[in-house]
């Protein structure tokens, strides 16, 4: 299990390292079709690394997060309905590695594909702006 004061640099760690992966997709796109190979596998490794950032961030950050403002008898619906919210951005980015999964449907949709790429880049960022300047800045305070 990860010790709870190292838990929040782990995630920021993790988040760099999503953007990276995004961030390096977004520049072969602009190569196009010729790098759906090289776009696959990064999507893929994404993937792979976001699985493992939400079950950390799921499974473990906000479970004890919401359990340690509950024994402090704090109201915990804002940060029920956040996550509800971060939940629905997530499912948007699952929709969207499913929608240009393998290399042929990235080369059928690529004049769609950077401009869908673009917009989950920027929702993602959102994504990770308000976990980090939000519940992650509070985490040390339960």
């Amino acid at each position: 299990m990860v010790e709870s004061q190292n838990l929040v640099s782990i995630m920021i760690a993790q988040h760099r390292g999503l953007q990276k992966d995004l961030g390096a997709v977004l520049v072969l796109a602009d190569e196009g079709v010729e790098k759906c190979d090289v776009i696959d596998n990064l999507l893929n490794q994404f993937n792979n690394d976001l699985a493992v950032h939400l079950a950390l961030e799921n499974n473990t950050f906000y479970k004890e997060l919401l359990q340690k403002m509950k024994a402090k008898n704090q109201d915990t619906t804002k940060t029920e309905m956040f996550i509800l919210e971060m939940n629905l951005i997530a499912k948007a980015v699952a929709e969207f590695l499913q929608k240009y999964s393998g290399c042929q449907n990235i080369k059928e949709n690529i004049s769609v594909f950077k401009p869908e790429l673009t917009e989950i880049i920027s929702v993602l960022n959102l994504r990770i702006e308000s976990e980090e300047a939000g519940v992650y800045a509070y985490w040390g305070l339960f």
